[in-house]
């Protein structure tokens, strides 16, 4: 019997930071930092994700002082195609 939090299928996985500000891998949505459960929600609202993990991660900052941060996993079995950044070059 399979259980919802069984992770056998899943073909893709992503990450949201609330340290880490990125773009969204399947359209241009800004995911992470402060927006961090607004982000999560996009993954799964947007594109039928599931939250794998949620948790902290720890890390240090130049000082050596712990710095802290709220990460989420979340995964797809049939995730939509991933949007590759586009850079336009202008000559002036």
């Amino acid at each position: 019997m399979a259980s919802e939090f069984e992770i056998s299928g899943v073909k893709r996985v992503v990450e949201v930071s609330s340290n880490i500000g990125a773009m969204c891998d399947h359209c241009p949505e800004k995911v992470g930092l402060e927006d961090f459960a607004r982000s999560v929600n996009h993954y799964i609202e947007q594109h039928g994700y599931r939250l794998l993990h949620v948790g902290q991660q720890t890390s240090h900052d130049r000082d050596a002082k712990p710095w802290h941060c709220t990460v989420a996993v979340l995964g797809s079995s049939s995730p939509p195609p991933i949007t590759k950044p586009v850079v336009v070059f202008r000559s002036t």
